[in-house]
């Protein structure tokens, strides 16, 4: 009797260690590795911050919502994001810069998806950034926002 609850003790803590494996395997994949990619596709800006997205759908939603992101930009500045999916997405994220309600820039226009977008800045005030799956689908992508170039006050004349 007592060989046959090892049995079944060692069949549960075997699954449970799969599990795990598994779960640290997904995560690294969503974690350094993208950051590491998107600083490499970044281009020649110069590195401002790095956004992450992990958006996991509940059981008890239809679908997974958003992350926003409130920051600040500068007026007179040229920003850059670039943003790197998950290998394992379903969906490719759609990452948006809004003023207020008013979108400014966006990765994902007219039915195509890029891997960046820039967005040349007027007015020094808090900005929205937001990032989505199309459909409410779950998955991870790391975004970087860079400066591009910053302009005089006769250049935006």
């Amino acid at each position: 009797m007592e060989i046959i609850k090892f049995e079944k003790m060692k069949r549960i803590l075997f699954s449970l260690l799969i599990l795990a494996v598994s779960v640290l395997a997904v995560q690294a994949q969503c974690g350094e590795v993208l950051l590491k990619q998107a600083l490499k596709e970044m281009g020649n800006g110069q590195y401002i911050k790095d956004y992450p997205v992990d958006l996991v759908k509940e059981k008890k939603d239809s679908n997974t919502g958003y992350v926003k992101y409130s920051i600040i930009l500068n007026s007179r500045s040229q920003y850059r994001f670039t943003i790197i999916n998950g290998t394992s997405n379903s969906e490719s994220v759609i990452a948006q810069l809004y003023d207020g309600e008013r979108l400014l820039a966006t990765n994902y226009d007219g039915g195509k998806m890029y891997k960046s977008f820039e967005v040349v800045i007027g007015k020094t005030k808090v900005y929205n950034l937001v990032f989505s799956f199309k459909g409410g689908a779950e998955g991870c992508a790391s975004a970087v926002q860079s400066l591009v170039k910053q302009f005089t006050a006769e250049e935006m004349k």
